[in-house]
């Protein structure tokens, strides 16, 4: 079974007039796009841990971060 990445693509500057094309070829890459920050070019949302490598080929992406989740230990955990 594959596991999703939840990531943040970064849209160059000189593309964020085209964020809607950039969010189009994201969507045709893979990734199930949650959330557009058009302001400051950023497009949130999930992708196969094995696609995020093709996202870089996608005219106008500029960087690709994967959000790192974290679970607290339960309160009444051994380990706090």
């Amino acid at each position: 079974m594959m596991s999703k990445v939840n990531i943040s693509v970064s849209v160059k500057d000189d593309h964020l007039d085209h964020l809607l094309k950039v969010t189009e070829d994201l969507k045709s890459a893979g990734m199930d796009v949650e959330q557009t920050m058009p302001n400051i070019g950023i497009v949130g949302g999930s992708i196969e841990s094995s696609q995020v490598e093709n996202l870089y080929q996608i005219a106008g992406v500029d960087s690709v971060e994967s959000e790192q989740g974290y679970q607290l230990a339960p309160p009444n955990s051994p380990v706090q």
